[in-house]
């Protein structure tokens, strides 16, 4: 009798074995960027070197309604006056200077480059024209006062640039960008009125004699 070799029909097949499943690998999510740069925490302690640092650049505006008072031959407290008319004036355009936020970690966006710009563009000629005012108008004036704005417009745009570079730098020394920030402003204007005075000074001769 001939072998079927057909499997029975209630013959059951033995089971596949079963692959083990393998699990997609974890892709994990893009990581924020901090809000800060490394070197720059946004809690960082402020030391006595830092305080020591401010004090010392904060200095260098004074020595420069000094020297302005010797180039013109004119009184110290006028010269001071002419420094701080030159200082707030120029803060109205200046505060373009620093409009990048304290968290923006170091990045610019377009804002800031935008504002950066407008305020090397506006505000030398508006501190010189505070310092030039105040100098004209309230006291003796100079000797020759078209000189005058143009020697206060060129020691402004000194300032600023200087005013700037210091404000940067200070940043770095605090290690923090919120702290003392009120002063990194006040001290890079300072810098901004008192170049301002010492070109005006310097170029404008000196007071003019009232005496005749």
């Amino acid at each position: 009798m001939a072998l079927s070799l057909l499997p029975a029909e209630d013959a059951e097949s033995p089971p596949l074995p079963e692959q083990p499943r393998t699990e997609p690998p974890k892709v994990e999510p893009p990581r924020r960027p901090e809000s800060t740069s490394p070197h720059v925490a946004a809690d960082a302690p402020i030391t006595a070197a830092a305080w020591m640092a401010y004090g010392t650049v904060a200095l260098v505006p004074l020595a420069g309604v000094y020297g302005a008072s010797l180039l013109g031959g004119e009184r110290l407290w006028v010269t001071a006056a002419e420094t701080v008319a030159g200082s707030v004036v120029g803060s109205l355009p200046g505060g373009l200077l620093f409009l990048q936020p304290a968290d923006a970690g170091g990045r610019w966006s377009e804002l800031d480059v935008a504002g950066f710009g407008v305020g090397l563009v506006l505000t030398p000629p508006v501190a010189a024209l505070g310092t030039w005012g105040l100098g004209e108008l309230a006291f003796h004036g100079s000797k020759e006062r078209g000189d005058a704005f143009l020697g206060a417009l060129g020691g402004a745009a000194v300032g600023m640039l200087l005013g700037v570079a210091v404000h940067g730098l200070l940043e770095e020394v605090v290690g923090n960008r919120d702290a003392l920030m009120w002063f990194r402003k006040t001290i890079a204007l300072g810098f901004i009125g008192s170049g301002a005075t010492v070109g005006y000074q310097w170029a404008g001769g000196g007071p003019r004699d009232h005496s005749h």
